[in-house]
């Protein structure tokens, strides 16, 4: 009997290899594999049959080249994860007719004022706010909301230029700190944004989302380091924890899928906990990063990539398990170093085959300059991973595993 064809799928963007490589494992098994990318292919060449460089914030680059990769009388599936080429690649598949996120969808999600006012005007529960474009207007709606306060870029990722401040002089800082943040193509200088300060533990809630049906899948509770900056330093996923996810948060996930419009794709949203019931910080309408959907899969079976792959696909994803064994717990920590540096060698030997560890990679080589925050975006040495029954022992395995990394770095002189 003939073998069955695999679909095809084009992946715009990659990201780097230590982050999304693991998407690519879990996309070739299934699928024949092309891209759009940046730049020449280097650990992504053994996952692809084909491939085009082009511009991948130019929309209409990017649909010529998945035209181009997709055979006469053939198809494909398009979608990324990269956030930096996320609305281009919303834009080249509305043009070539694909299932993708809106583009409208997209962009209300990646502007964290208009996710704010939208939610607003549904009358879902927000944080007090206020788009500001002067240290002054910052203080000035500070003083009103009452300290402290969040002071973030409007459309900036991975809490980059996000900042607490506790009083007139911090909030003051912290505008300085968000006008002149940056993160790679990202767009800055739209205004910078002052929020009422929400306490509580903060989780991540990945669902998958067709047709305008939301499936939460995981919820991850997300580690917080580096105060009063908000560097995420680690997060952990339990096998139930989305079965066991208050109806309140699940009411509130689906809202404001339904207030944004995003109906179509896998999303990764993000939020507080507080006395007064959940509150929704953001929702992104791509994959999460950080390895999410890595620790998920480990956690619970679900591949949320593959769920991403059939959505791309116009399929509903079944969300079937992989042979996983119920109850478990996945985490990962992330290694950073004691203060800014040169990274001379990051060694994971020790680490590698202990009892527990899933998973380990460096994040920095050789001569790699970090800066700790808010200096520097993401100033990483490792990611370590550990799966065990509960949260207690991953913490157990995770402690005894950073012990054992071994690093040289040089401190770096003012």
């Amino acid at each position: 009997m003939a073998q069955r064809e695999k679909p095809r799928l084009t992946i715009v963007g990659s990201g780097g290899q230590a982050y999304r490589e693991y998407s690519f494992q879990s996309l070739v098994t299934a699928y024949e594999l092309t891209a759009v990318l940046p730049a020449e292919p280097t650990w992504q060449a053994p996952y692809l049959t084909d491939y085009r460089v082009v511009d991948c914030t130019d929309p209409e680059a990017i649909a010529a080249a998945v035209t181009e990769l997709t055979p006469a009388g053939g198809s494909t599936g398009v979608f990324t994860w990269d956030e930096l080429v996320l609305e281009a690649t919303a834009r080249a598949a509305e043009a070539l007719g694909l299932p993708h996120t809106s583009v409208a969808a997209v962009t209300r999600c990646r502007d964290k004022y208009a996710t704010r006012s939208l939610m607003r005007e549904a009358g879902l529960p927000s944080p007090r706010y206020r788009l500001t474009s002067s240290a002054d207007e910052a203080a000035a709606a500070a003083a009103e909301f009452g300290y402290p306060v969040v002071v973030k870029p409007r459309s900036l990722a991975g809490s980059i230029g996000v900042v607490k401040a506790e009083d007139e002089s911090a909030v003051r800082a912290a505008f300085d700190l968000a006008t002149g943040a940056a993160y790679a193509t990202l767009p800055a200088g739209e205004g910078i944004l002052v929020e009422e300060f929400l306490d509580g533990p903060e989780i991540s809630v990945d669902s998958v989302v067709f047709e305008g049906n939301v499936r939460c899948v995981h919820v991850a509770r997300k580690r917080v380091g580096f105060p009063p900056y908000f560097e995420e330093v680690g997060h952990l996923v339990t096998a139930d924890a989305a079965g066991a996810l208050p109806p309140e948060v699940a009411e509130l996930i689906e809202s404001a899928h339904r207030t944004l419009e995003v109906d179509f794709g896998v999303t990764h949203a993000e939020v507080r906990l507080t006395a007064d019931g959940p509150r929704l910080i953001e929702l992104n309408a791509r994959l999460g990063g950080d390895l999410i959907p890595l620790i998920s899969r480990m956690a619970t079976g679900v591949d949320l990539v593959k769920a991403a792959a059939e959505i791309a696909l116009g399929r509903s994803p079944e969300l079937g398990t992989e042979g996983r064994e119920p109850g478990g717990t996945a985490e990962i920590r992330f290694v950073y170093p004691p203060y800014d540096c040169t990274v001379r060698e990051v060694d994971l030997g020790n680490v590698q085959g202990l009892p527990g560890v899933a998973y380990t990679t460096a994040l920095a080589g050789p001569g790699t300059r970090l800066l700790l925050p808010p200096k520097n975006p993401i100033p990483r040495l490792a990611a370590l991973v550990a799966v065990a029954a509960d949260e207690a022992a991953t913490t157990r395995i995770l402690d005894l595993a950073e012990e054992k990394v071994i690093t040289d770095v040089t401190p770096l002189t003012p």
